[in-house]
């Protein structure tokens, strides 16, 4: 839903692999979650930002 403090420490480009590594901020609450997380590309930091998610049911 948002992406905050987004910072680039390295260049991505395509074909790289993002490996994101997510921590709660806060507890989970009427679905949404807000975390920090770190992206890493062949084990080094490239991006880092706090980010808001909603959790949704799934479909079936």
């Amino acid at each position: 839903m948002k992406i905050d403090n987004a910072k680039f420490k390295k260049k991505v480009v395509p074909g790289d692999t993002i490996i994101f590594r997510l921590n709660l901020i806060s507890p989970i609450r009427r679905g949404l979650c807000h975390m920090h997380g770190k992206g890493f590309v062949d084990g080094k930091v490239a991006v880092e930002g706090d980010l808001l998610a909603q959790i949704v049911p799934k479909k079936q």
